[in-house]
């Protein structure tokens, strides 16, 4: 089946069922863009890893390491868009976990997305947007739960899980993977490079592939907090930005180079605070929902 046909087997058969979206062109102006009321950090999961040098080449073989996963949760006006969907709800209590790849790391699950939003009066069905950062099954594990939402994907993404482009075992199962949890979204937003969600810059997906194909960090702006841009994985852990260090899991090392770079550069534009989704000694020191940024 060539990647055309796949594209529109995923799409339900008819390129119709998938929206699509070009790139907005640039990044909002730090001095007009609009505001999101309420950013609210959810915990998608824990994990244990038996080789933190996959994440870290060169360096910490064979040793163990606990990640961090984090979702966020935005509310503008009506509208309601979660970032990522975490680990899945199956998972909940399950005392041997679940994992992505067996071998080598299994994440748990302390509370359900679908609990935590009852935390503040909401169902998932009053969630509009959904955007994901890229497909691995820690990130997208609950998109299920939100079947009336709009799903916002790089086309990229959207196109490299149904390739057959693998770099080794390890990414062609995350790929299997990836399509499994993913399903058939009624309502998918395909995107092209960066874009303005809601039209006033108050919410910016930002293209930083390397990680997979079409990776894509966010950039979020509040009245009190200023501009927090939320990684996605563009980078794992705090050393590894400073350090420019790629996990072997990533598709393109130079692509993750320059996305790490981009958003360096937009941390001085906007005097922006970067929260790290996978890095647990600095989400632990995060606001959780029913805290919120503001």
């Amino acid at each position: 089946m060539t990647r055309a046909l796949k594209f529109v087997f995923a799409c339900g058969l008819s390129l119709l069922a998938c929206a699509t979206t070009a790139a907005s062109g640039e990044l909002p102006d730090p001095n007009s863009a609009g505001f999101v009321e309420k950013l609210y950090r959810l915990d998608c999961g824990r994990s244990l890893a038996n080789d933190e040098s996959v994440w870290t080449p060169g360096e910490n073989q064979g040793r163990s390491i606990e990640f961090s996963s984090t979702c966020w949760l935005a509310k503008r006006g009506k509208d309601w868009l979660i970032w990522d969907t975490g680990v899945p709800e199956a998972t909940f209590k399950d005392p041997k976990g679940w994992s992505t790849l067996p071998k080598l790391i299994v994440y748990h699950l302390d509370k359900t997305l679908t609990d935590q939003l009852a935390e503040i009066g909401l169902k998932p069905a009053d969630v509009t947007h959904v955007a994901i950062s890229h497909t691995h099954g820690d990130h997208i594990g609950n998109v299920g739960l939100f079947p009336d939402a709009r799903v916002l994907i790089q086309r990229a993404e959207h196109e490299w899980i149904y390739g057959d482009n693998a770099p080794n075992e390890n990414v062609k199962q995350l790929m299997a993977l990836a399509r499994k949890l993913m399903g058939n979204p009624r309502h998918i937003q395909l995107v092209d490079g960066d874009f303005d969600v809601f039209g006033d810059g108050s919410v910016t997906l930002v293209s930083t592939p390397g990680h997979t194909p079409g990776s894509q960090s966010m950039l979020v702006r509040l009245k009190q907090s200023g501009f927090i841009i939320l990684s996605g994985d563009v980078v794992h852990l705090e050393e590894n930005f400073a350090k420019n260090r790629v996990p072997s899991l990533n598709t393109d090392k130079e692509a993750s180079i320059a996305s790490m770079e981009r958003i360096r550069q937009m941390i001085k534009r906007y005097q922006a605070k970067f929260f790290i989704n996978h890095d647990k000694s600095e989400s632990s020191g995060l606001k959780l929902l029913p805290a919120f940024y503001d």
